[in-house]
């Protein structure tokens, strides 16, 4: 199967992804709707998530920073990821519908059915870098049929969902997750910069949100 993006997340706070919250407000003025959200059972962490035909988007938080501490997960470091702009950790998850490249490790959530399990890129293992993933599922919103895609975001008249830009504090590794991603077209462009972490992401058709500080631009 080929590489295709299945879902970005992004790490906010709890609260800026509630009514009301920064990021859900942002999200609301362009005229997104939530279609589903989540609690992550046995993983300290829940969301609220947003589809579009080909992938959806994610705001990611922690709610139990304990439980979330008796996972695996700390190799991936999702305490500081979820501090990012105390730490200087990527906010940024990419999962991806396909086999993952490079060297990965298996992560198995306590809530995801018998035999489920995402794989995980070890490009990850630096918190700098954003998580790179596999999705256990293996078709886009559009095709799904327990009812979690909702409406999608047909109401705003958007389709597609894509990652135009990611900026990063480092190369990333040649035939490594985010090197395969850029390569594939799950990510346009890479760019290389100082700064705080930045992803834009495209919703078509014709407009762009810069996050993490949710601007329309």
């Amino acid at each position: 199967m080929a590489l295709e993006l299945d879902h970005l997340f992004v790490f906010v706070e709890p609260d800026e992804a509630a009514p009301g919250g920064r990021a859900f407000e942002a999200l609301k003025a362009l005229g997104l709707e939530p279609s589903f959200t989540r609690r992550h059972v046995g993983q300290g962490t829940a969301n609220v998530c947003y589809a579009f035909d080909n992938a959806y988007l994610e705001l990611f938080y922690v709610l139990d920073e304990r439980e979330l501490e008796a996972t695996s997960l700390g190799r991936a470091d999702f305490i500081a990821r979820a501090a990012w702009r105390e730490t200087g950790a990527s906010p940024f998850g990419i999962a991806c519908r396909g086999e993952m490249p490079g060297d990965s490790w298996v992560y198995g959530n306590p809530s995801f059915p018998p035999g489920v399990s995402i794989t995980i890129s070890t490009e990850g293992d630096d918190p700098a870098m954003p998580l790179a993933f596999t999705s256990p599922g293996n078709a886009p919103p559009s095709e799904w049929t327990d009812g979690r895609a909702g409406r999608r975001q047909t109401a705003a008249g958007f389709t597609r969902l894509t990652i135009e830009r990611l900026t990063l504090s480092k190369v990333p590794v040649a035939g490594d997750a985010l090197d395969a991603f850029h390569r594939a077209g799950l990510v346009e462009v890479l760019e290389i910069a100082e700064g705080e972490p930045e992803m834009l992401i495209g919703l078509a058709p014709g407009r762009r949100l810069r996050v993490p500080a949710f601007i329309p631009t």
